[in-house]
């Protein structure tokens, strides 16, 4: 994850050195200087410019030339802006270069077999981390007898169809998911999630809820309620908890739970 935002980092200031460079040439050649002037009824700048190194004289600018003054302070903000930026791009590049991004985890993956199972290793390759994230225990939502009866690809039984296909979209994409995993609720009963979801990549956790009668006004009352406790728990809409919708006149979107499942698990 480090390496991710350190590269969208380096993405960054290349991007700024382009936009500097090209507004650099925008702008008009010169220096400018400013020194502040007291009065009785306040202070002013006065903008005194030269029109490079050579110019020894220089002159002051006129108010009406403010607009010139502008464009003079813009170009050294930009000059200076594009040189912090090579700095930290060529800091970037270095670091990237000499590092390696797998140096702890390839400690174990390239172990003798016969030792790397006795070793409980302090990086664990992805799939492991997933594996073991997968196989925790833990005691779901019950089903009353008459329920109605949907499976998944994974062989979970969930309780609508509209879970059946965001459980087997999730299990197609590789996300691993813990179906009704409990979140305490002080004073009340659990909230039984309906997914629990694990990025493999950045081993961030996300809570999954899906919402699938909005036009139940009891439901909504409860869809409040649920919304408030997450809140409460640290679980915020588009940060670590994932919505989804329905009523009877708007039924799930598959390509919606493609495109968050895209968003925030790969």
């Amino acid at each position: 994850m480090l390496y991710d935002l350190l590269k969208k980092r380096l993405a960054f200031f290349d991007s700024s050195i382009s936009l500097f460079k090209k507004k650099i040439q925008g702008l008009p050649y010169g220096i400018l200087k400013a020194g502040q002037f007291r009065k009785k009824d306040g202070s002013y700048y006065q903008y005194f410019c030269r029109e490079g190194k050579t110019d020894s004289t220089g002159r002051y600018l006129k108010k009406n030339e403010i607009g010139y003054a502008r464009k003079l302070a813009q170009k050294e903000y930009y000059e200076k802006a594009l040189r912090v930026a090579e700095r930290e791009k060529e800091l970037l590049c270095r670091f990237l270069e000499h590092s390696d991004e797998d140096a702890l985890l390839k400690v174990y993956t390239e172990m003798n077999e016969g030792k790397r199972i006795l070793v409980e290793p302090y990086v664990l390759p992805d799939d492991e981390y997933a594996r073991r994230w997968q196989s925790k225990q833990y005691e779901g939502g019950r089903f009353e007898e008459g329920d109605p009866e949907y499976y998944t690809k994974r062989g979970d039984r969930v309780r609508s169809k509209s879970e059946q296909i965001i459980a087997d979209r999730l299990f197609d994409a590789g996300v691993p998911y813990r179906y009704e995993y409990p979140l305490p609720i002080e004073g009340s009963r659990p909230i039984y999630t309906d997914f629990t979801v694990l990025n493999k990549r950045t081993r961030n956790m996300y809570r999954w809820e899906h919402f699938g009668r909005m036009d139940d006004p009891k439901y909504r009352k409860t869809f409040f309620w649920k919304q408030f406790m997450y809140c409460q728990k640290g679980y915020l809409p588009g940060i670590n908890l994932i919505m989804t919708f329905e009523d009877n006149e708007n039924p799930l979107d598959t390509r919606f739970v493609d495109k968050l499942i895209e968003k925030f698990l790969r």
